[in-house]
């Protein structure tokens, strides 16, 4: 395999790799929600991204390369520290929480497949404020994929006792809304500060805002002790905070030098069916074969609307998807 060949080769797993990583996020949460209340959760997980990030940064800002695309600098201008909090505390705040609560009424694979419209909400919200517009084949993957998405919600759905499937696909639908209607407003912020400084103030945002939640709403922070006891959650706690929300940023940069951008997002497309399979194997989730037929069909559905999408506004391509988790 020559260096070219082994460079693309490499590309692609970095991109698929991203794709494993962002879709496994239901269920690495799944444990830790039952564990832990969903305020608490989202305290915890934003302390640990912090420091996660800032960690990243360290390195990263030494060095050249890297310090172009993730950001050298943690000076920011004066009139985006409101946009910045914005997109903490609702993008990723509110996402996180409303995440959380879900899963304590539907299953990883529910809320995977809710979470994977991240591209078509994202354009809608475009199309709603940026003058964005969708061709027929777009308007056609959309229709798709809401039926899919439909047949879903009224057949087998993994049970949780006390849960209310109806309640689960609000919550997960509120989450993935707060994470689309930020997700210009991100791109813009990653863009200009890179992707690693930008996204490391709006972490501290939303830690900061959990300061001051966990007093007035009297949050119980000795639950940390139930994840210290589990090294199991710990790890997951650690890989939720940094390798989901810092690390797969470096994975992502390299598969976009690799294999270009355009590409590396279509890997992205796999997130549903990843997370779907991941849960399957090693949550007990309900493998059936309508409901894998259902998420395939999605995963084609965003492919087809992706490159389409990609093919007419490239550099909006990219926007859409490069911080989606």
């Amino acid at each position: 395999m020559n260096t070219t060949n082994k460079n693309t080769f490499l590309g692609w797993v970095a991109a698929i790799a991203v794709a494993c990583i962002w879709g496994v996020t239901g269920v690495v949460s799944k444990p830790l929600s039952m564990a832990v209340d969903p305020m608490t959760l989202v305290f915890f997980r934003y302390v640990t991204a912090v420091i996660g990030l800032s960690i990243i940064f360290l390195f990263t800002s030494r060095s050249k390369s890297l310090s172009v695309d993730l950001g050298a600098s943690l000076k920011i201008d004066k009139k985006d520290i409101g946009r910045i909090v914005l997109c903490g505390i609702v993008g990723q705040g509110v996402f996180s929480l409303f995440n959380f609560l879900s899963l304590a009424h539907i299953g990883a694979t529910e809320n995977g497949v809710i979470q994977g419209m991240q591209p078509f909400a994202t354009v809608f919200f475009g199309m709603m404020f940026m003058n964005f517009r969708m061709n027929k084949v777009q308007w056609g993957a959309f229709i798709a994929s809401a039926i899919c998405i439909y047949a879903m919600s009224v057949g087998p759905t993994n049970t949780i006792d006390g849960g209310s499937p109806l309640l689960g696909y609000a919550y997960v639908t509120c989450s993935m809304l707060a994470l689309a209607w930020t997700a210009h407003l991100r791109a813009s912020l990653a863009e200009k500060y890179g992707s690693v400084v930008s996204m490391l103030y709006q972490y501290i945002s939303v830690a900061v805002m959990g300061i001051f939640v966990v007093i007035a709403m009297g949050l119980d922070l000795s639950q940390i002790y139930i994840i210290f006891s589990s090294p199991l959650l710990i790890a997951l706690l650690i890989f939720l905070g940094t390798g989901i929300s810092g690390g797969s940023y470096l994975v992502q940069l390299y598969s976009f030098k690799q294999i270009g951008v355009e590409k590396a997002t279509m890997a992205l497309n796999l997130m549903p069916l990843v997370g779907y399979l991941v849960a399957v194997f090693t949550l007990g989730e309900q493998l059936a074969v309508g409901k894998t037929i259902i998420v395939s069909l999605i995963v084609v559905a965003l492919y087809v609307f992706t490159k389409y999408e990609t093919k007419e506004e490239p550099q909006a391509a990219e926007k859409l998807k490069a911080q989606e988790a």
